[in-house]
């Protein structure tokens, strides 16, 4: 019966999902038949006035705001780490968890099942010396147990047995595992350590993303966890250890009219620098000021970085085999003020995620030089936009 119901609202959430992208402005990719949300299309237009929105900075409690902030209409949990075996192979894993309001308020019925929450994740690996990059998706309703997150009592984060969870104080644990079409298993069980504070972004976490009152995020970053575990991939399971990154943004917004996608960076390198910038790029080619990175010094200072700051120049294209997308797939990054000049390239080209809404996120390497002296380090990048049919992510 348990089973049977299960099934039920799977298909219900299928339905739904593709009625929201419809309503979002689903159109057919312009390569191959892959259909997914146009990015400009989601993430513009009206904004519910009944929802939530950021105005001004949030004290910020942990680990209760690691949970959901159902009030605002869009919520996600970001990980990413840079890993490598005992021989040095590189990997890297991606996990995200998508909170989606459908309306303001919970629906007045008696149901366990009843909720206005709708629940996606994606989860990718890409593997170093198997040349391979897998991803999948989850979708699922916040209630009745599948989904959810919370931050007190206890941090937990979850899509049915996709997972979160702070088996200890300063420590997260996250387990995902998937099967290829061919029947190989891919899986992480990883155990991530904080080290540093968290790094509060923009205005005191308060991160805008356009010139309009409200069109902005509250945002934080988790940086230099401290990674262990197991890694699975195309059946074959590995001893990793590296550096994880977790963002979580919530807010209630939208695009400003002109943007077309972004580009997003973070990078943890070797000197301790993090960084985290972004570009939400324009249709005349420029982008939208009001973004603010963070620069986060080895002894934990932090520096906002505008699009003032730094100039990417892409050096190398890639065009995907799949959907036909072509996406940058090289940069120069410099930043004058810091005396930082890194040169970027993926771990693998191929690292798009060919999931319903279809971007590209990877792991990359940087190596340059930082105030005269050499360095270098991993981060992973995020790009939207790159097709009038492809869909958003953050």
């Amino acid at each position: 019966m348990q089973a049977q119901r299960n099934k039920r609202c799977k298909g219900y959430l299928w339905t739904l999902f593709l009625l929201v992208l419809l309503m979002a402005g689903c159109a057919p990719s312009a390569s191959r038949g892959v259909a997914s949300a146009n990015v400009v299309a989601a993430l513009s237009g009206e904004v519910d006035a009944a929802f939530a929105r950021a105005y001004e900075p949030m004290p910020f409690n942990f680990p209760h705001d690691h949970g959901a902030h159902p009030q605002y209409q869009t919520e996600w949990w970001y990980y990413t780490g840079n890993l490598a075996d005992a021989q040095g192979n590189p990997y890297g894993f991606q996990f995200t968890i998508f909170r989606s309001a459908l309306t303001p308020t919970m629906p007045a019925r008696e149901s366990d099942l009843a909720t206005n929450q709708i629940y996606m994740a994606h989860f990718a690996v890409s593997d170093g010396p198997g040349n391979s990059h897998e991803s999948f998706e989850r979708f699922s309703r916040g209630a009745g147990g599948l989904a959810g997150a919370t931050g007190d009592p206890e941090v937990a984060i979850w899509l049915e047995d996709w997972q979160v969870t702070q088996p200890v104080s300063g420590t997260m644990r996250i387990q995902a595992q998937a099967t290829t079409e061919d029947g190989k298993q891919v899986a992480i069980d990883l155990q991530l350590r904080e080290t540093r504070p968290p790094v509060l972004h923009g205005n005191a976490g308060l991160s805008q993303k356009g010139p309009e009152a409200g069109n902005a995020s509250y945002y934080y970053s988790l940086v230099g966890l401290e990674t262990t575990g197991t890694l699975t991939t195309r059946g074959r399971t590995v001893e990793v250890s590296g550096l994880s990154w977790m963002d979580h943004e919530f807010g209630t917004s939208a695009l400003s009219g002109n943007a077309v996608g972004w580009d997003w960076f973070s990078l943890q390198l070797e000197n301790g620098v993090a960084l985290m910038l972004a570009q939400i790029r324009t249709a005349d080619g420029g982008s939208i000021g009001e973004f603010e990175g963070t620069l986060v010094m080895a002894d934990g200072s932090q520096t906002r970085i505008t699009n003032k700051d730094f100039a990417l120049e892409v050096l190398a294209q890639w065009t995907s085999p799949t959907t036909g997308v072509t996406y940058p797939a090289a940069w120069r990054l410099t930043a004058p003020a810091f005396d930082l000049n890194l040169e970027i390239t993926p771990l693998l080209r191929d690292q798009e995620m060919k999931v319903s809404y279809v971007y590209w996120e990877g792991a990359v390497n940087a190596e340059g030089s930082m105030a005269g002296a050499p360095v270098a380090g991993r981060g992973y990048v995020e790009l939207t936009g790159y097709s009038s049919g492809e869909g958003f992510h953050r």
